[in-house]
């Protein structure tokens, strides 16, 4: 008790113990839809996400490297589209955005057509560049 009647009710942080209640029904909650996405997931989407770390793993060495760079990233996309598709099947519909449109992006380059997926790529660097240049204040939005 303090000098005013008062019972001190802070905790050793200085926060009171309701907020720290909150933060751990918070963080409970979070674990606990994590922890039952990974179990509803189904076998399908664990075989998905293996052969995507694999094929991540096998082709980001020549993919550094710069050999065969065409395949290796069309393996490397493929490996991460197959990544997100378990994101997508344990965590909700909104990881299968990124692993279409990772799928999309390489299948110019399994049809052996890199100049559509060099324009693929100037197109995604512009837009990068228009969005950063906006973020930053540079330009004005109409």
């Amino acid at each position: 008790m303090s000098g005013n009647g008062y019972r001190n009710n802070k905790s050793s942080f200085g926060i009171p113990p309701l907020y720290l209640y909150i933060a751990i029904g918070i963080a409970a909650v979070i674990v606990i839809s994590i922890i039952g996405g990974l179990l509803s997931a189904g076998v399908q989407a664990y075989f998905a996400v293996a052969a995507g770390i694999m094929l991540v793993l096998a082709n980001l060495r020549d993919l550094l490297r710069g050999v065969n760079s065409g395949i290796a990233l069309m393996n490397t996309m493929i490996g991460a589209a197959l990544i997100f598709f378990f994101l997508g099947s344990a965590f909700g519909w909104i990881w299968y955005i990124p692993a279409l449109l990772l799928l999309v992006a390489a299948a110019p380059l399994g049809l052996r057509r890199r100049d559509v997926y060099n324009v693929y790529v100037d197109a995604a660097r512009s837009m990068a560049v228009n969005i950063r240049r906006a973020v930053s204040g540079r330009t004005r939005l109409p």
